[in-house]
């Protein structure tokens, strides 16, 4: 069983060295991969943003940028965030988009039979190109299908204020929509495209008509039935409205506006597909003819079907009813030729009622008794076994949480505020100019300035602040060089300054880039992907701090230029404390890498509940260095205290793996540099430091606790030990001295 988020990635590793459609955004890619990772890492809402932006960015399809994209999706995921919690059962449908997009990805890299009968379909070969095309159709239909729920939202509103004012009576009032024929309607020189883009002689009067002809196109289904349904459940439909045909109306009105758009087969199966995912072809068309989806008659709407099914999990639940069945908290798949096996994690089978009674949770006995599958079923005909499962496991409890006030409008603002900010005059220019200048950037620096800009709630987390686009009772942060506010005496500034850095580090690490200098313009800097800035913060030229400077200077008065209200404020109590934990043992090891940062990891991971933790090494080859990945990998700030200057101690740790014979690379090299990189702080001692302060006493220097790799029998630490007259055990003396035996983390390893 994998994370989706594996699966997932395995879609766009085919794309690497492939040769791509001509005007196709390839250097996008990478930007695109992160996002949703991101996303399949945190399920947030914030990240689910960056899918949809990357979308649209790389397929312009209202237009170029995210700008003509916002606000259907905005709408939706605001108004289910207001009006949710007014229904019987609601959950989330923005971030299950987002979800359902990665399901989709990971079946047609995964599931030859489906990738080989979407190929067929529509006379594809298998290759990049294909699954270029694959990628926006795809994307189009999943993450635009649930764009109607307000529609929805409306009439259920309504519905559950009736009901429970006088129970599911006849007469109860309903909400139905007026003006619809307007709404719907086709003039007739679209008609006349629409019916030269697809090849018919029809002239379809209205998008009632269009989608019954798609869906009879691809079904078999009668034409004229589906067309009087489709007026009937709309105009009047006292049970329920389905949000599946107002998605797949407005997503097509939004496409018609688009001069260059044509609606040829492909984009009307988008369409249909839409149309059928959520209540009409399971529960409505009552025709002789009726049927599940094929998979070889409709690829895609029998895909929608599909992985809005399996999105079972990490949903948010707004309805009352909804509250009660908790679903799965998260989700592992087994995904190749033969099938589709998932398992579904609870944190309990059995749940407490408000009347203390306990009772099987309702969607674990669902998967359990195969009702779950047993439904996808009737919903779609696919020849592969699917199969689900629902197991125990403890949830893990989510971190990064924050108070700031990530809504849409804060992050594109924020994330326009940090790109001009690092222009000393861009407080004389017009939000306009400074809205033009963003979008002329290349993909990866848009999300790297929106990436900066969801990094803002950790960051003034740390320094006892937050944001919020609303008037609140807390102290406003007017400038953020005042040290008045987070911890006493502290320098936040400079925090903000360094923790920055060490973000863009992290990201450019991720994105592929590494340390190099040899470069002579910044457009063969960005075409190698090489920058001199991958380096300690200490490291980097008084111009290179200044641009940090700058753009965080700027961040108040250009939020207050965009006029949204957006705020930073200062709480009036503390933070989670810091914990320094001090980490060295032997360079040279034979021990399995994996297993012994798992060990790491456990013991980071029992403070960093309670504690922000920092984690400081010698940064020396082995033992420091894997401690220092391993806290990078759980998210934990770390500090370097080397022995030398940078670039002296580069040099040595090579010079000393030679003079004990072992293999030092080039990568290794690029390994210790990016490492370094990642520091908050990176303090350098000299021969001229006086030995009260060498590197190794200092390490230890306030430190809370210690993790050490050391060799000795049980992790025992005993003067008739060889072992004793190593550095490690000498470090150890030190450390006993100063700490409880409790705070000292002895992990056994085996010396080289």
């Amino acid at each position: 069983m994998k994370d989706l988020s594996i699966l997932a990635a395995e879609f766009f590793d085919a794309f690497d060295g492939a040769e791509l459609p001509e005007g196709f955004p390839a250097g996008d890619l990478p930007s695109f991969k992160k996002s949703l990772k991101d996303f399949l890492s945190s399920g947030s809402k914030e990240d689910a943003f960056c899918v949809y932006y990357c979308f649209s960015e790389i397929f312009s399809l209202f237009g170029k940028g995210y700008d003509n994209t916002r606000k259907l999706l905005e709408t939706l995921s605001d108004h289910e965030y207001h009006s949710g919690e007014l229904l019987a059962k609601h959950r989330d449908h923005y971030s299950h988009s987002a979800y359902v997009f990665a399901i989709g990805l990971a079946i047609y890299a995964c599931v030859g039979r489906y990738r080989s009968n979407f190929l067929a379909f529509y006379g594809l070969d298998d290759d990049a190109a294909s699954a270029v095309k694959f990628l926006k159709l795809w994307g189009i239909t999943s993450l635009f299908h649930d764009i109607g729920y307000p529609f929805q939202l409306a009439h259920e509103q309504i519905k559950t204020y009736t009901r429970e004012l006088w129970g599911e009576a006849e007469n109860n009032p309903f909400v139905s929509f007026g003006n619809i024929m307007p709404f719907i309607a086709i003039d007739g020189d679209r008609a006349e495209a629409i019916a030269a883009q697809l090849g018919t002689d029809r002239r379809f009067a209205d998008i009632n008509e269009l989608l019954a002809y798609g869906v009879s196109l691809r079904l078999g289904y009668d034409e004229k039935v589906l067309r009087d349904m489709l007026y009937k459940r709309v105009i009047s439909q006292p049970k329920f409205m389905d949000h599946g045909y107002f998605s797949s109306v407005i997503l097509l009105r939004q496409l018609f506006a688009m001069p260059q758009f044509v609606l040829d087969g492909e984009h009307l199966d988008v369409i249909t597909a839409i149309l059928l995912h959520n209540s009409l072809n399971k529960f409505e068309y009552r025709g002789e003819d009726a049927h599940p989806v094929a998979v070889s008659e409709h690829p895609l709407a029998c895909l929608l079907m599909l992985c809005d099914e399996l999105q079972n999990w990490d949903r948010l639940a707004y309805g009352k009813v909804s509250k009660r069945d908790p679903v799965a908290w998260n989700v592992a798949f087994s995904m190749d030729d033969g099938g589709i096996e998932a398992e579904y994690y609870f944190d309990s089978p059995m749940i407490t009622g408000a009347d203390d009674i306990v009772r099987l949770n309702g969607s674990f006995d669902e998967i359990q008794r195969g009702i779950f599958v047993g439904n996808i079923r009737k919903y779609i005909d696919f020849d592969i076994n699917i199969e689900a499962r629902a197991v125990q496991r403890n949830k893990k409890r989510r971190t990064r949480l924050f108070a700031s006030d990530n809504c849409f409008i804060n992050l594109c603002d924020f994330a326009v505020a940090i790109n001009a900010g690092y222009n000393r005059l861009c407080r004389s220019r017009s939000k306009y100019d400074l809205i033009n200048e963003f979008g002329d950037l290349s993909l990866e620096f848009k999300m790297s300035n929106i990436n900066q800009a969801k990094s803002y709630a950790e960051k003034l987390e740390l320094v006892n602040c937050f944001y919020s686009g609303k008037d609140l009772d807390y102290p406003v942060v007017n400038n953020l060089r005042d040290n008045n506010y987070g911890v006493e005496g502290s320098d936040n500034f400079g925090f903000l300054c360094r923790e920055e850095h060490v973000r863009w580090v992290k990201e450019k690490l991720e994105m592929g880039w590494r340390y190099g200098n040899d470069y002579k313009t910044n457009a063969e800097r960005n075409s190698r992907k090489v920058h001199r800035c991958l380096v300690p913060y200490e490291e980097l030229d008084d111009e290179d701090r200044d641009k940090d400077a700058v753009m965080i200077e700027n961040i108040i008065p250009l939020l207050r230029k965009f006029g949204n209200n957006t705020r930073i404020y200062s709480y009036r109590s503390g933070r989670k404390p810091d914990l320094l934990i001090a980490g060295f043992g032997h360079r040279y090891y034979k021990d399995n890498e994996g297993t012994l940062k798992e060990q790491i990891k456990k013991v980071l991971l029992g403070y960093n509940e309670y504690y922000r933790v920092v984690v400081r090494t010698g940064f020396a080859y082995g033992a420091d260095q894997l401690i220092i990945e391993s806290a990078l990998e759980l998210g934990l700030s770390v500090k370097a205290a080397l022995p030398q200057k940078y670039e002296d101690f580069v040099k040595s740790v090579r010079e000393d793996a030679v003079r004990h014979h072992r293999k030092y690379t080039d990568e290794d090299e690029y390994r210790l540099r990016h490492l370094l990189a990642q520091t908050v702080v990176c303090k350098s001692f000299t021969e001229h430091d006086d030995t009260r302060y060498s590197a190794t006493d200092y390490n230890l220097a306030g430190c809370n606790a210690v993790i050490a790799l050391y060799d000795a029998d049980n992790g025992v630490m005993s003067d008739d030990d060889p072992s004793a007259f190593s550095g490690t055990y000498e470090c150890l003396k030190m450390a006993k001295e100063r700490l409880a035996d409790s705070l000292i983390h002895i992990i056994h390893c085996h010396k080289k």
